[in-house]
């Protein structure tokens, strides 16, 4: 009988090691049942995003010395906004400065022509009724929709209202 203590610490000993190793067994399970949910949510989210077409819109860069290129039928991606158009088309040929406080990028150069004290790119929105007229935010915030048509133009602005002085595109 001398042994029954031995015998109870031994018992106890392999109940609590049972006990922690089926605590330590259901949490892996448990994360590994999130981790596989998450999986399949992603999974899906993958599936509508490809299955989502791509858009053509129509872009203009007119260079303020008469060359002007049309970027006619562009093709984006569903969700992108006219900075990542632009980004495209010039195949990243821009020099831009990020604002994360505004979430908004300004444009300084576009194919190598640099914004100066005088000369800036701006940005015009299309419409078959109001015609051009200068985007009301910017080119982030504009989304790149189906036939729709954006302007990138380099011209002169007025100084205290920085608003542009050239005719629309």
């Amino acid at each position: 009988m001398a042994d029954q203590p031995a015998l109870k610490s031994i018992i106890v000993i392999l109940i609590a090691g049972l006990l922690v190793s089926s605590t330590v067994a259901g949490y892996y399970f448990l994360q590994y049942e999130q981790a596989q949910n998450n999986a399949n949510v992603y999974l899906t989210e993958l599936k509508s995003a490809s299955a989502a077409q791509p858009i053509t819109m129509n872009l203009l860069l007119d260079f303020g010395n008469g060359t002007r290129t049309w970027y006619n039928g562009t093709v984006v991606q569903p969700g992108w906004n006219v900075y990542l158009a632009t980004v495209a088309v010039t195949k990243g040929n821009m020099n831009d400065t990020w604002y994360p406080s505004y979430g908004e990028h300004v444009v300084n150069a576009i194919d190598g022509v640099q914004n100066n004290a005088s000369y800036s790119w701006f940005l015009w929105t299309y419409n078959a009724t109001s015609y051009w007229q200068v985007a009301p935010v910017g080119a982030d915030l504009l989304p790149a929709s189906g036939g729709s048509v954006y302007a990138w133009s380099y011209c002169t602005y007025n100084s205290s209202t920085y608003a542009p002085d050239c005719v629309t595109p």
